[in-house]
């Protein structure tokens, strides 16, 4: 008897993706260590996971920003799903170097559809000033 061969169904195979995110970054001032004062901008990335509803925002600064005063922040992506009602408040860090224990990535539920959010950056607790002054953040995506 000869061997058959059999296929399984081929399925899309879904795993993180870039979501376009339209905004207007925080923006706010580090500081050197040669007290040299400079401008950085806090731009929320997202992505998919592989649930439905579920987006992954992280904001990343670059080792430049992350080498002054800057590095002690978190940030705050508090977002509405203006469809559902979805809402709630995403806390990262920017650097991978930052002392106190925060993600650097977070992922919640902000349900499917559009998507509004504000960013706002803070200091730290032992170093509230770091990173300021600072303004807000706005923008918007569509959420899968």
């Amino acid at each position: 008897m000869a061997p058959t061969a059999t296929a399984a169904p081929i399925q899309p195979v879904i795993g993180p993706a870039p979501v376009s995110v339209y905004q207007i970054p925080a923006v706010g001032l580090g500081v050197s260590g040669l007290v040299i004062p400079g401008p950085y901008a806090a731009g929320v990335h997202a992505s998919t996971t592989p649930v439905r509803g579920e987006t992954t925002f992280s904001v990343p600064f670059s080792p430049s920003t992350c080498a002054t005063t800057a590095r002690d922040v978190f940030v705050h992506v508090n977002y509405v799903n203006v469809t559902t009602g979805d809402r709630g408040t995403a806390v990262v860090k920017p650097c991978p170097n930052y002392l106190e224990p925060a993600p650097s990535h977070v992922t919640v539920h902000t349900g499917s559809g559009p998507v509004a959010f504000a960013v706002s950056v803070k200091g730290a607790h032992y170093k509230p000033n770091a990173g300021q002054p600072s303004t807000l953040g706005v923008g918007g995506f569509m959420a899968p």
